[in-house]
């Protein structure tokens, strides 16, 4: 009987995002590696402060503030990216691409600003960008825009492209609360991007909307 598959995993950022990508893999552990046919093991997570306190527990031994642990290690197979930005975030996914790794996004300013590119280093290295979860991350919008509705012609996309806008106006309506208020309790519950301008100023609704369009023309 053949050993199965080991799929390892590194994980850079563990914010709101990165926290959930470890808990659903945990949680849906058993059906998602039954599916694939292979063991799924995170083994390195990347983050700014490893003292922090989170959420979800992880190994000690898995914690560092080193990127290189994930992106430049050969042993690594898919490089979840959830940093956020388009500084240090594109240099270690263009240096991950060059490798001929995956890399899985949640980025959506670097895919707006920089998608072409990384495209183009991940054909040419033998890698793979995905990016489905910068959009409706638990929705499959872009491979249904991409392969299901490819013969169709879009228009006009509307929808609540920025949940944390939605998070704040809906309470406002129908709570009575001021914006501060609100907008405070978003922080504390990890919705507000770390540049709250992104969400407060239409930003992230402006890349996410470039990203479907995009998707569509692809």
């Amino acid at each position: 009987m053949s050993q199965k598959r080991i799929i390892r995993i590194g994980l850079l950022g563990f914010g709101v995002v990165g926290q959930g990508v470890w808990k659903n893999i945990e949680k849906n552990r058993q059906a998602l590696e039954f599916r694939l046919g292979a063991q799924l093991d995170i083994t390195q997570v990347v983050v700014k402060n490893a003292s922090k306190q989170r959420e979800v527990a992880v190994p000690a031994e898995c914690y560092s503030t080193d990127p290189s642990r994930v992106v430049d290690n050969p042993e690594i197979d898919i490089v979840c990216e959830m940093m956020g930005g388009t500084g240090e975030a594109l240099e270690l996914t263009r240096r991950a691409l060059k490798q001929g790794k995956v890399v899985v996004t949640a980025n959506k300013a670097l895919v707006c600003e920089h998608g072409e590119e990384l495209f183009k280093i991940a054909h040419e290295n033998g890698g793979h960008y995905f990016y489905e979860a910068s959009v409706a991350g638990g929705i499959p919008i872009i491979k249904t825009i991409r392969e299901a509705l490819v013969a169709n012609r879009f228009k006009l996309i509307f929808g609540i492209l920025n949940g944390t806008s939605n998070y704040i106006l809906t309470r406002m309506e129908r709570e009575g609360l001021s914006f501060e208020e609100t907008l405070g309790d978003a922080r504390q519950l990890g919705y507000v991007e770390a540049d709250e301008a992104l969400d407060l100023d239409g930003i992230d609704a402006a890349h996410k909307a470039v990203i479907l369009a995009y998707s569509g023309a692809r």
